[in-house]
């Protein structure tokens, strides 16, 4: 079984194959601010068997608060987990890139951020050390 893992990098939208996990938290956390305001502002890690696409990790940051917001897609399953930091914050909305909104409580602090990142990318699941709603869960006046 062949695995692939392809991070779709916010500069010029530029694919890049996952070898070194140092190097992506170097990019996406060190240098947080520098690295997410390059290009589209928004990134995603796409995980691949035998040329399938098993899952796809979005990755929406918001320069303003200095937090990130993740969006698992199990995509042989059709789900959809969404991260969730402060659930009494979910109907307040922020701007994370140019006319992108989403709801203020799914954005994690960079450190727990990294972490799903991490996992995500090691065993290609959603890590238990963050708390996960579905969009179904989300306020009416939440946006995601």
């Amino acid at each position: 079984m062949m695995k692939r893992i392809v991070f779709n990098a916010p500069e010029d939208s530029e694919e890049i194959t996952v070898r070194d996990l140092g190097q992506l938290r170097s990019k996406m956390i060190d240098d947080f601010a520098q690295y997410w305001q390059d290009g589209s502002g928004e990134g995603d890690i796409q995980i691949f068997e035998n040329n399938q696409l098993q899952s796809t990790l979005m990755i929406e940051p918001s320069i303003e608060l200095e937090r990130i917001y993740l969006h698992f897609i199990d995509n042989l399953n059709g789900e959809d987990w969404l991260s969730v930091y402060d659930r009494e914050n979910l109907e307040e909305t922020i701007e994370t890139v140019e006319e992108v909104y989403a709801s203020a409580g799914l954005f994690l602090p960079l450190e727990l951020a990294w972490k799903g990142i991490g996992e995500y990318v090691k065993t290609g699941r959603r890590t238990g050390q963050i708390d996960w709603i579905t969009p179904k869960e989300m306020p009416e006046n939440g946006n995601w």
